[in-house]
């Protein structure tokens, strides 16, 4: 069984990431199920992210995961083109580095997001960060404040920030898009494993490895986590995890 928790389509810079191109990655890796979003969210091109996310489950049905990415802008009112879609939403993403000034932790939009969450009954990915503007201590109080609501800490940035706050909060996790596995072994030593979800960012390091074959990359990675865990841990990340926040049923 595998679960990635952290996978993309759409436009990113110069590269476009096809549902079909994805499609078929998902494919020769054997994926059992994947969390997926947009971004073409980052162009608020909400009709386009809409048709990706389709597309993907026409191909894939079951094992597509979409990720409802919410934007300032989108919440003035295209919100509703999102949750009157008849996609299933699995989780709602959010991310403040492309939007330094609006996303603050005390803020009515992440009150309002928060709240879609609590009503959908899903979980919130929030993108963390080594910059100012989205580490992931920042977003301690709302998750302290918030236990009924999980929250997914993108990256796990910095590493020193996300390390007490997985082990103070039951509903707080981290993915390891983009992750060092140096820092995927520091989170296992600490005892949280089972804090950790699976997660690549494919395709998004075809952007920054132009000359990778995102095949191989993506194998390498999942052969070097194997290697520094222990076979309990590695189910607990690449599956058992992402079942259990995402109510994956069959395993």
């Amino acid at each position: 069984m595998l679960i990635d928790s952290h996978i993309h389509v759409g436009q990113f810079y110069d590269h476009y990431f096809a549902p079909s191109a994805i499609h078929e990655l998902m494919e020769q890796m054997r994926m059992d199920f994947y969390i997926v979003s947009s971004t073409t969210m980052c162009e608020e091109n909400y009709l386009k992210v809409l048709d990706e996310i389709q597309q993907l489950i026409k191909l894939d049905g079951s094992k597509v995961l979409p990720v409802m990415w919410i934007t300032p802008e989108g919440l003035k009112g295209y919100i509703a083109w999102f949750l009157e879609s008849n996609i299933h939403w699995r989780c709602l993403k959010v991310h403040p580095f492309l939007h330094q000034n609006d996303w603050e932790p005390d803020g009515g939009q992440f009150a309002e997001v928060i709240e879609i969450a609590r009503e959908l009954h899903i979980p919130l990915l929030i993108h963390t960060g080594n910059e100012n503007c989205c580490q992931c201590g920042r977003y301690e109080s709302l998750i302290a404040n918030n236990p009924t609501v999980d929250f997914i800490l993108a990256h796990g940035r910095p590493l020193l920030q996300v390390i007490p706050i997985l082990k103070t909060y039951p509903n707080a996790y981290a993915d390891s898009a983009f992750m060092p596995i140096v820092d995927m072994s520091t989170l296992i030593h600490e005892g949280l494993s089972h804090k950790l979800l699976w997660g690549t960012d494919m395709c998004i390091p075809k952007h920054f490895f132009p000359s990778e074959d995102m095949t191989e990359y993506y194998l390498n990675k999942l052969s070097a986590f194997e290697d520094i865990s222990s076979q309990r841990e590695f189910e607990q990340v690449t599956f058992r995890n992402a079942a259990n926040l995402f109510k994956i049923k069959k395993y």
